[in-house]
């Protein structure tokens, strides 16, 4: 990136918000633009599965799926015909599945490494890199919060809650972009003195 970025000060929250105007660049969109699920969906040709889809499913694995093991997953993706299709737990709440649409997009975008499903002593596990999870998940707070509308709105110091976003995000996502873009001691200190 040669052009000249409002970036955090931190390296972990630079390089965050490099790799978020790299993906939004990618797809058209401003490297200040706030996106959304759907609409980076659209600009990169994936598909989110409607609510609707798991109303098709045999009612014995919709229940397994939406009731007995509804806690045990958040969102999926797989690439159907070169296109990527993304399913979300619809028993989460909109401020959790915002985030976690964002994440398997930002997975897809930055080619990151599959995880698989693996046995071992007749136990089926997702093999998880911690690290690829963390970025990804990062990077998919700052798509939705960018950088400088949220140093602005930090440093102005009104209230995180009041932030506007594309797509409702929790105030957890909210602390937590605020920690990774390395603003937490000017929110605390704007706090202090409003």
């Amino acid at each position: 990136m040669r052009e000249k970025f409002f970036l955090p000060f931190t390296p972990g929250g630079r390089a965050i918000e490099i790799r978020a105007i790299e993906l939004k660049r990618a797809h058209g969109f401003g490297a200040y633009a706030a996106v959304d699920p759907e609409t980076l969906a659209d600009a990169m040709d994936a598909h989110i599965v409607g609510r609707e889809w798991f109303t098709s499913l045999p009612s014995a694995l919709r229940r397994a799926v939406l009731v007995e093991h509804s806690d045990s997953w958040s969102a999926g993706s797989i690439t159907v015909d070169g296109r990527l299709v993304v399913l979300a737990n619809p028993g989460h709440p909109e401020t959790r599945r915002t985030v976690t649409l964002l994440e398997e997009l930002v997975h897809y975008g930055l080619g990151h490494p599959k995880s698989e499903l693996t046995e071992r002593d007749g136990v089926v596990m997702r093999t998880c890199r911690h690290d690829v999870e963390d970025e990804a998940y990062a990077v998919a707070t700052a798509l939705v919060m960018p950088y400088r509308q949220l140093f602005s709105h930090v440093d102005a110091g009104r209230p995180l809650e009041e932030l506007d976003t594309p797509a409702p995000v929790s105030q957890a996502c909210r602390l937590f972009r605020v920690k990774r873009a390395g603003l937490w001691r000017m929110l605390q200190s704007r706090m202090r003195t409003a």
